[in-house]
């Protein structure tokens, strides 16, 4: 049995962790430049649930290996579930440019989107980023470890590979499936 990785949340004692309400929802952290892990961190470090996701880009040179922690797989972006009655903690932290917001109010991430976007980095051989589509076939996952998970199903080269967007940053990620586990959804 392997012991469990120290992440920064598991080094703040209970008293000085930021109290969870029932209404902390997911939202998009915009960050300076190549900064989303270091932002990710430091908003661990203060008790919020944040999310870097990082995938290693397939190079046409095997020889070339990409060393640390990969790409970030939205450039730009941190995920961050809180309160929007805790926006200053998060706004203050260094490298931190905004909170995505439709006017003044910031706009939560459906859980849905986030969960898609999870499972695959989880389960999903090849995730990479992806042009973010307007048209296309909307599918659903079937069966397997991504079951349940919608997206746009597209052709690449000689494979089929399922588009899993996050609407409100208005960007995309696409990981390789095989075609007979999703359905088509809507008309």
């Amino acid at each position: 049995m392997s012991a469990s990785p120290i992440t920064p949340s598991a080094l703040i004692p209970d008293g000085l962790a930021p109290r969870r309400h029932l209404d902390s929802f997911w939202f998009a952290v915009r960050v300076r430049a190549r900064s989303e892990l270091r932002v990710s961190a430091v908003l661990e470090c203060k008790g919020y649930e944040s999310f870097a996701p990082t995938y290693r880009p397939a190079c046409e040179d095997r020889r070339v290996r990409l060393r640390g922690p990969g790409l970030a797989l939205f450039p730009g972006y941190v995920f961050c579930r809180f309160s929007p009655q805790e926006l200053l903690p998060i706004v203050t932290t260094p490298e931190v440019q905004n909170v995505v917001s439709i006017g003044a109010l910031p706009e939560p991430i459906g859980e849905s989107e986030m969960d898609g976007i999870r499972r695959g980095i989880e389960f999903g051989a090849g995730l990479q980023p992806h042009p973010y589509l307007t048209v296309g076939q909307r599918v659903r996952v079937n069966w397997g470890a991504l079951a349940g998970i919608e997206g746009v199903l597209v052709q690449a080269k000689s494979a089929h590979r399922l588009v899993i967007a996050a609407e409100l940053l208005q960007r995309a990620v696409s990981l390789h499936i095989d075609r007979d586990c999703v359905v088509a959804i809507g008309s």
